[in-house]
């Protein structure tokens, strides 16, 4: 019987990060680049939603390799932590 439920909690503890993984979103401001919301065109309708024709931006070329987290700080009137919040629940319906 302790046999059954030691192996029973590990096999719990062992699985936990996978469903954990499962659970977290596909993108998010802060983990994704821009690059990977434009690639994506769920991500891309995301993005011009909340912040309309940033995706077509030529100034975003420079910033494509960044996560709309880190460009905050050159931009903090546009990227506010009102918008990006809108953002990651935009993005957070992508399956």
């Amino acid at each position: 019987m302790i046999r059954k439920l030691l192996v029973a909690a590990a096999f719990a503890v062992a699985v936990s990060p996978i469903a954990l993984a499962q659970d977290a979103p596909k993108f998010s401001s802060k983990t994704s680049t821009f690059a990977a919301l434009i690639e994506n065109a769920d991500a891309k309708a995301a993005l011009d939603k909340v912040f309309p024709g940033m995706s077509e931006a030529p100034e975003l070329e420079q910033a494509l390799q960044m996560t709309p987290d880190m460009v905050k700080g050159f931009v903090p009137e546009m990227l506010t932590d009102a918008k990006l919040a809108e953002l990651d629940a935009e993005l957070a319906k992508i399956k």
